[in-house]
């Protein structure tokens, strides 16, 4: 089988990088690459399992729900954490304030919806800023958290 594929020679000088020659189906699969991005720029299913943006982890403990957005560059005044129902979303937006000369100015913004598991107390939030890394615990109620049954025999 292997001596159906086609052999390919790269040539070696010396003190120069070794170049690659692109082949035309090279070329055609690189376009068609680049156009499969630009058509499904955020593509969720590249790996098995759940998907999350970059930059924001979820984990589940027995007793609360920890949420780490990571939204370096902003102060902590400009971040809003707020709770709907069962909807946690988390906001940042910076602008820098306006000057006479500017041309140019800063526009930041990143906004993040979240639904939260059932059995959370909404009262009890908590939500800390440190080191660019927004981190908030969603303590569950005493009801809602997971028992261990004894299994028998």
């Amino acid at each position: 089988m292997f001596n159906l594929m086609p052999r390919r020679r790269e040539r070696k000088t010396e003190g120069a990088l070794a170049r690659r020659e692109y082949t035309p189906f090279d070329l055609l699969r690189h376009e068609f690459a680049s156009l499969f991005d630009r058509a499904f720029p955020a593509w969720p299913f590249e790996a098995m399992g759940e998907w999350e943006p970059p930059g924001l982890a979820v984990e589940e403990r027995d007793e609360e729900v920890v949420i780490r957005a990571e939204v370096p560059g902003f102060e902590p005044n400009e971040l809003e954490v707020a709770v709907r129902g069962n909807e946690l979303t988390l906001r940042a937006e910076h602008r820098e304030p306006p000057e006479e000369k500017a041309v140019e100015r800063r526009h930041a913004r990143l906004e993040r919806t979240l639904t939260l598991p059932a059995g959370i107390d909404p009262d009890k939030i908590e939500a800390r800023y440190r080191n660019g890394v927004l981190e908030v615990h969603v303590p569950r109620v005493p009801g809602a958290q997971p028992r261990r049954i004894e299994v028998k025999t």
